[in-house]
This record gives C-alpha cells, sequence and structure tokens, in this order.
C-alpha cells in the first residue's frame, strides 16, 4: 500500500497484512476522489470515517488538506495511522480536534461515539466514510451525521459501500448528488438540502 498522488506520491505505509478484515481502499478510488476534487482540496478539513489504515485520510493530507481527523474503534488501526503519518513527518494534536497546530487527530472510538465528541466543535469540508461492506451501515451513519454541526451547505460528504448495498437518494438531511462504480465499489455523493443547515 503506497500514496499515489500529491506531495507524498508514492511513499509506501505500513500496512497490517495479517488482519483480514482491515480492507484498503483501491488506487483507483482513492485517486478519482482526489481527481475530482482537486481544486478544492488545499486548506481543506477532512473527516475520514471507520477510518481503518487511514490511506484515503492521508492521500487528502498529501494533497494539501489542513487538517484529518481518523474515527477508528480499533486500536491497533489507530496505532498503525499513527506510525504511518509520523513517518511523513506529519504532526499531530494530542488535544481536541478544535486546536489548530497539528495535521491531524486521531479518535479511537466507535463512529457514533466519535460523532458525539464531535457533535459542537469542528466543521468539514469533506467526511469520508468506508464501513465494513457486509454491515450496511452508510445510511445509519449519514443520520448519524445529521445530528450534529460538524457540516454546512458547502460539505462533501462521500460514501464508499459495496454495490449490492442499497443506499437511498435522501437520508436525513442529506441528498445523493452523484453515484460513481469502480468494479464492487460504488461512490456515493452527498451534500445537505439546498434549504437545510444554512450557517
Amino acid at each position: 500500500m503506497k500514496v499515489i498522488t500529491g506531495e507524498f506520491k508514492n511513499r509506501k505505509l505500513l500496512w497490517s497484512a495479517g488482519e483480514n478484515r482491515l480492507r484498503s481502499t483501491t488506487s483507483m478510488v482513492k485517486k478519482a476522489v482526489i481527481d475530482i476534487y482537486q481544486f478544492k482540496l488545499i486548506g481543506s478539513k477532512v473527516l475520514e470515517l471507520f477510518a481503518g489504515s487511514g490511506n484515503v485520510g492521508i492521500e487528502f493530507l498529501s494533497n494539501k488538506a489542513d487538517k484529518v481527523v481518523f474515527i477508528e474503534i480499533d486500536s491497533k488501526r489507530c496505532n498503525l495511522i499513527r506510525k504511518n503519518l509520523d513517518c511523513l513527518g506529519m504532526k499531530r494534536d494530542d488535544t481536541p480536534p478544535i486546536k489548530v497546530g497539528g495535521k491531524y487527530f486521531i479518535i479511537n472510538k466507535s463512529v457514533k461515539e466519535g460523532l458525539k465528541r464531535l457533535k459542537t466543535k469542528y466543521c468539514f469540508d469533506f467526511i469520508y466514510m468506508d464501513p465494513p461492506y457486509k454491515d450496511n451501515l452508510v445510511s445509519e451513519t449519514l443520520l448519524n451525521i445529521s445530528d450534529t454541526d460538524i457540516y454546512n451547505k458547502d460539505t462533501v460528504i462521500i460514501a464508499q459501500h459495496h454495490f449490492k448495498e442499497n443506499v437511498k437518494e435522501r437520508i436525513g438531511e442529506f441528498e445523493k448528488t452523484d453515484s460513481r462504480k469502480y468494479g464492487m465499489t460504488v461512490l456515493d455523493f452527498f451534500s445537505c438540502f439546498p434549504d437545510m443547515h444554512q450557517f
């Protein structure tokens, strides 16, 4: 596994090859996201949910995102994210992610609990989720995000899921604006309803 675009292109990342439950987002999917939003990434604030190895958030940082917050329930995976970012020379925040300074912050909790921690503290430009394919968690996670103030009318939510998972056009305060298929993987793109969450 490696970084495929930006400042750290071709830098290898640590990977827990022995853990068969950890599925990495493919290079094709990562590159697709970066290509779509390449002109909006500089200075952006990004949230990666179900972060796993953190390779998507690292790709954003490689393309000049200002800060990435990773939420991951597994402590071993959190350590893997931390080691990869330390190797890239990324400074981390050791305090709640509202602080300006570090390039990343890791929350070692479930997504639901992690979102509660962020509820009124931070607003993100991009929220990326890649839940376990078999659990069909996209709709539930979008509803959990709806209960927070971590987004505004310009926030882009990207949901990666298996093509067999049925994701509705409208969920919570969000509507699907685009959907793209890459092999067995689908990326659904969501934003706020135009008349909601205007601040």
